[in-house]
């Protein structure tokens, strides 16, 4: 069975939407005054890629965030309409909650120290060790696109807001769980009608999940805060398992040797 291509559609209801989306594109750009050579020299996309996408076929979430960034225009002025409810979205963040946060970051970059600190004396951190050794960035050695990585930590910034597990809005989307998951932390690149499903279970538009580009909300600044205050709070509690566990071999080890 062949897989679906990037340039392939699905139903008559995602045609439309892509159709419209291809046209809106086409219109922007000749608006400018580009040609698709043009868009293809500041996008190092395919002219076939350009001209299918124009067409009305599929496209990915990162080939229409290139585009868009080509464009210089928001994702509110080419993305059409959304067909499903869209749900304002409420966050306030007290400057108790702020300080919790500044809190929970001081204490995770200790656990941390020290966690890092018992890896390399085990020899655990030999690959770090050799990336330090050549001033490499995180960037260098982040496998993930950062359009991708910031897309995902929009998703889940939202989810947290609505109240949702990732197996819910997996679920409501339409993605599996594992799918899910991989969208989150960045490592899966959604197309466009996958992006729809998702803003559609998160009741926000789809224009929204385009960090990174023009005429972004200020609300998505708190959200980013609260998901990251989850996160570190996820990752700390981690982190303090595996320090306890530690102290707990090394207190084992101990014993036996006396």
């Amino acid at each position: 069975m062949n897989k679906k291509t990037e340039t392939q559609v699905s139903d008559g209801q995602s045609d439309e939407y892509l159709v419209d989306l291809g046209q809106r594109i086409k219109d922007v750009r000749e608006g400018k005054g580009m040609n698709v050579v043009n868009i293809c020299f500041v996008t190092d996309l395919a002219v076939g890629t350009i001209s299918n996408i124009e067409r009305g076929k599929n496209v990915s979430y990162v080939t229409l965030h290139k585009i868009l960034l080509a464009l210089k225009t928001p994702p509110t002025e080419i993305l059409p309409p959304d067909d499903h409810d869209i749900l304002a979205i409420e966050v306030k963040i007290s400057e108790e909650d702020t300080q919790k946060y500044l809190d929970l970051v001081s204490a995770f970059q200790k656990s941390s120290t020290s966690l890092s600190n018992l890896i390399h004396k085990l020899h655990l951190a030999r690959e770090h060790d050799v990336a330090e050794s050549k001033n490499a960035t995180s960037s260098e050695t982040d496998p993930r696109e950062p359009v991708v990585r910031q897309l995902g930590e929009r998703i889940r910034d939202i989810r947290l807001a609505r109240g949702l597990s990732v197996s819910e809005l997996g679920a409501a989307s339409g993605h599996q769980t594992p799918a899910m998951q991989l969208i989150e932390i960045g490592l899966r690149k959604p197309s466009i009608e996958s992006l729809r499903r998702i803003a559609a279970a998160l009741k926000v538009a789809t224009a929204d999940l385009f960090p990174g580009l023009p005429n972004q909300k200020d609300i998505f600044n708190s959200l980013r805060t609260l998901g990251l205050y989850s996160n570190i709070q996820s990752v700390r509690e981690q982190v303090e398992f595996f320090n306890d566990s530690f102290i707990a071999l090394g207190a084992a080890v101990q014993k036996q040797v006396n």
